[in-house]
């Protein structure tokens, strides 16, 4: 995309005269995003505009500060461990969910119970798959009981286990609940068109939990899938607040004078993810060891993230962020890129012809693009096709697709369990199906011992990386453009947080 041209195209229109929203006036706040939710149910919605929705909309039990990184209290004021399978919680009196009616324990233990169960389509098994069963002591006492000892236990239920009004559900049905949801949030849904909604500050939002009391009364999502025309619409005051601007557009659009732009580190991860298992093909060149180490050594990374990434983006060698627990850096196998020696393992492996595969990404196409070109190099011809998050990422958990670039955030999660944990743990999300590595990583989740469980994620990083199963491919940095006059900050944790949010 070329800014230069979308200038002339604002000016046409009359976009660079200045914002046609006035969210400062009327305490409101416009965002653009780029996906259409199926569903604001947060257990089944997991891309990362469904996590923000999940964040304003829902309460966890424990909430866990962007600053510190320390757990707060918030639908519990108080947790305890009682044994090394079980946690307790107390529960914060006085709170109602959006339609009035009191939140106790039944709606934590229906909430957990359900989507602990394999049958409720949780998308991400790695959240709720250590849980064996939560029970109530008493109306506003909860205990969660792991399956085993399940160290990163807090992790997970401050960063992806919302509570949901167990009557509420039961009475109207999941599917409904999707579409019209009520939880304890800050914010409560406003149903509105297919293209947008609206979040309104509810009311009756408790004092004491960590998120505060939100300053902003309104926020309204607009969905904008197309990336230069999310940019256009906040060069003119359509929208207020973006995200995943690209690199090199926000210099540019930090130059205007209402504008402010910033690029901010994540947790996320990028990685190329590749058929070994053969779901996509029974005859994958990818089930071929020495085919996977063609690709690594096929991609100049180094390259695209000097060039495409922008920010402080680094690349990474690990199938996990670097500062999570238990991603142990130093146990990788590292490629160097060598497009030759790409070539002569192709050849080894019987491809010294080359051969055709499916690709699919969906955040830049740029970078995607680049990565077609490495693996043309060496005579891989990639058929690439650019999806939006979900569809991507459901063709590779379906096994719809040899190549994938995709990346993931973990949930903001800070422990190897759920990114190594998430894709190597046997799930659908898992393309390389190795036993060896999946009692590894199922050990390693459930040891109490720190040093014992660092060695064996340093195991499971050494054998993932020497296996060359995946591409590890770099950190995500993500681009910011807001109203000058917005008081926001973007977070490492990529959890923008509007209910922190305030106009000056």
């Amino acid at each position: 995309m070329n800014f230069r041209k979308l200038c002339p195209l604002a000016a046409g229109i009359g976009l660079l005269a200045g914002p046609v929203l006035a969210g400062a006036a009327d305490n409101g706040l416009t965002i653009g995003m780029g996906e259409e939710l199926p569903s604001f149910d947060g257990y089944i919605s997991t891309s990362r505009d469904g996590v923000v929705m999940t964040r304003h909309l829902f309460d966890m039990l424990i909430y866990r500060n962007p600053e510190t990184f320390e757990f707060e209290p918030l639908l519990a004021t108080e947790w305890s461990r009682v044994d090394d399978l079980t946690w307790e919680f107390k529960l914060r009196e006085g709170v109602t969910f959006h339609d009035g009616s009191e939140f106790n324990a039944d709606d934590v233990v229906w909430t957990l119970n359900h989507y602990a169960d394999p049958e409720s389509g949780a998308r991400s098994q790695a959240s709720v798959s250590w849980i064996d069963k939560v029970e109530a002591v008493d109306p506003m006492t909860v205990r969660i009981v792991s399956k085993e000892p399940f160290p990163a236990a807090l992790e997970f239920v401050s960063g992806s286990l919302p509570i949901y009004p167990s009557d509420y559900v039961e009475s109207v049905g999941l599917q409904e609940f999707g579409q019209a949801p009520i939880g304890t949030g800050p914010y409560k849904f406003t149903p509105g068109d297919s293209n947008s909604y609206t979040l309104t500050a509810y009311e009756g939002y408790y004092e004491g939990g960590g998120k505060g009391t939100p300053a902003i009364g309104t926020l309204t999502f607009r969905i904008i899938p197309d990336t230069a025309t999310r940019i256009a619409e906040l060069i003119g005051g359509g929208v207020e607040w973006i995200w995943n601007v690209p690199a090199d557009q926000v210099a540019q659009l930090g130059t205007l004078p209402h504008l402010r732009a910033e690029l901010g580190s994540t947790m996320r991860i990028a990685m190329i993810g590749m058929d070994a298992a053969g779901r996509a093909n029974p005859d994958s060149p990818f089930k071929d060891e020495r085919v996977r180490r063609a690709v690594n050594h096929a991609i100049d990374r180094d390259t695209i993230v000097a060039n495409l990434v922008g920010g402080d983006g680094e690349v990474i060698d690990v199938p996990c962020y670097p500062a999570q627990f238990g991603c142990v850096t130093e146990a990788a196998t590292t490629y160097e890129y060598d497009p030759e020696k790409a070539k002569a393992l192709l050849a080894e492996a019987g491809y010294g012809e080359g051969f055709k595969v499916r690709m699919n990404s969906y955040r830049d196409r740029a970078r995607a693009e680049a990565v077609q070109s490495y693996l043309a190099a060496v005579g891989i011809e990639a058929d690439l096709e650019m999806l939006q998050a979900r569809a991507s990422f459901s063709a590779w958990r379906e096994g719809n697709v040899d190549i994938w670039y995709g990346d993931w955030g973990s949930f903001s999660i800070g422990d190897a369990s759920a990114s190594t944990g998430n894709f190597f743990d046997g799930s659908t999300n898992d393309g390389a199906r190795d036993e060896e590595i999946i009692g590894l990583v199922q050990q390693a989740a459930t040891t109490v011992d720190e040093a014992e469980r660092e060695a064996l994620y340093s195991d499971v990083i050494g054998k993932i990386t020497e296996r060359a199963y995946w591409v590890p491919m770099h950190t995500i940095v993500m681009g910011y453009g807001y109203a000058d006059g917005l008081n926001f900050t973007p977070n490492v944790d990529e959890l923008p947080r509007f209910f922190l949010a305030s106009w000056n």
